[in-house]
Formats: C-alpha cells, structure tokens, sequence
C-alpha cells in the first residue's frame, strides 16, 4: 500500500470517527437537557460519569447508565439498569445511532421531545416495575423488572 491510500483511508476513518463522536455528545446532551429541563416529574438525578456516558438516579436507588456499546466505530448505545452501587449491571435495551444522526433510524437526536421519548420507552420497564411494587406494597430487584419487561415482549 502506498503513503497517499493509507493517508486517504486515514482520513476517511478520521472523519467518521469524528462524525460519530459528534453524534454521542449531540445526542447526550440533548438527553440530559430533555430530562433536566422537562416539566414531568421523571424523578431522574444526573450522576457524573463522562468518561463513561451518562448515568442517571432513578428514585435514588437505581442507576441507570447510557453508554456507547464497545469497539472501534461501534454505533450501539446501551442501556443498561445497575443497584445505585453499580452492583448487578445489566442491559436493559440498546438502539442504533447512525450516520445521519438518528437513533434507530428514526428518531433525530436534537429534538429533545422526540430522544427523551425514545429514552423512556427503552426504559420502561423500570417504571413498569416500580409502580407494580410501589402498588404491591412489594420490594423490587433487578431481576424482577428484567423478568416482567421479557413477559411482556412475548
């Protein structure tokens, strides 16, 4: 291979690794501004972990974490659910973010309304779980929310 296509391929890859790190910090801030700045009560406090995407307190006692899925160019974003001590992570949902800037083909990621809609429906199962305790009068535990999101997928 030649000095001039190993500078083009590098350059190539440069710039859409760039485009895709654009994409990540566009569509984490959009995330946090629609959370923090919506008028509905999500009882969501933003934890700091930027070197590890966002991490969100659901009622002080679930974390739930929003990261880019591992590898190089990789366009996954997980969701994933852990005690508030980070103790039994699990994912709990994952969606694309591709090249034009939409997640999962759909959804532009600088509208708030639309990526906070997006967000909570990939998180409702933890709602779901909660509220089904909370009315229960019953504890509730990771598994428990991941069992009743995979009964209600079938």
């Amino acid at each position: 291979m030649i000095l001039s296509e190993l500078s083009q391929k590098a350059e190539f890859i440069a710039d859409r690794h760039r485009c895709l790190q654009a994409h990540w910090h566009t569509y984490c801030n959009t995330l946090v501004q629609a959370i923090t700045l919506s008028r509905q009560k999500l009882h969501h406090s933003l934890g700091c972990e930027p070197q590890n995407g966002l991490c969100f307190f659901l009622f002080e006692h679930f974390a739930i974490r929003v990261e880019q899925a591992e590898g190089f160019n990789c366009r996954t974003i997980n969701y994933l659910i852990a005690r508030r001590d980070g103790r039994d992570e699990t994912l709990l949902a994952t969606a694309q973010l591709d090249t034009q800037g939409r997640l999962d083909g759909a959804v532009d990621i600088r509208d708030r309304e639309k990526v906070l809609a997006h967000y909570l429906d990939h998180i409702g199962a933890v709602y779901d779980g909660l509220y089904d305790a909370v009315q229960h009068d019953a504890p509730l535990r990771i598994s428990d929310i991941l069992a009743a999101r995979d009964a209600s997928s079938h």
